[in-house]
């Protein structure tokens, strides 16, 4: 870092303000001075908003969500079913405490059968709750709230995280576009203006 950029990184608030206001009279502020003040300025800005709409994406998603479960769990009927059949471990290899087992179970529509979902070591004859649909299928009940929510709040914080880190990177990218072009500029800027500070003829 030059002693430009440390100079520039120490800058007061209120200097900013006045640099990117256009209020700073000082003949050694440059535009590129008032550029990078600007830009210093609108970053905290720009970050605050972007967390807003990470915020706005929880929320929206939360909501649209909630009713989506609302309406599954309308068409989810709580019945109990009896294992007709062993269960059997989902996953052999890593010993499982989820397994699946034949069921019968009765139901508005009739009597059903099929596969269910059950705890490993499940005996036969066991009564298992489970959930189906309208047309008498088991089916996954709706999610909780607060499944719901994790999700939302998970998809919020990516929304925000990938913003703010775009922000950022665009932020450096310019800021350091600034900096070349600063100091690129640094010695005709300090020929014309010396004389006049100087007050040398």
């Amino acid at each position: 870092m030059t002693t430009q950029q440390r100079t520039a990184a120490h800058t007061s608030l209120r200097t900013q303000v006045r640099r990117a206001s256009g209020l700073d009279r000082n003949p050694l502020c440059r535009p590129v001075d008032r550029a990078r003040s600007r830009t210093a300025l609108a970053l905290p800005l720009v970050l605050a908003l972007l967390i807003a709409v990470g915020a706005a994406v929880a929320v929206l998603v939360f909501r649209v969500e909630t009713q989506a479960e609302q309406v599954t769990a309308r068409h989810r009927h709580a019945v109990t079913a009896t294992t007709v059949g062993p269960a059997v471990t989902d996953d052999l290899r890593t010993g499982s405490a989820r397994a699946h087992a034949p069921a019968r179970w009765a139901y508005p529509v009739g009597p059903g059968t099929g596969t269910v979902q059950v705890a490993a070591g499940t005996p036969v004859g066991s009564t298992v709750a489970i959930r189906l649909d309208d047309s008498g299928v088991p089916a996954a009940g709706a999610r909780t709230t607060a499944a719901v929510l994790s999700d939302a709040g998970v998809l919020g914080v990516g929304t925000a995280t990938g913003l703010v880190s775009l922000a950022v990177v665009g932020y450096t990218v310019h800021r350091r576009t600034l900096d070349r072009r600063a100091e690129r500029s640094w010695e005709p800027d300090w020929e014309r203006v010396e004389p006049l500070w100087s007050q040398r003829r």
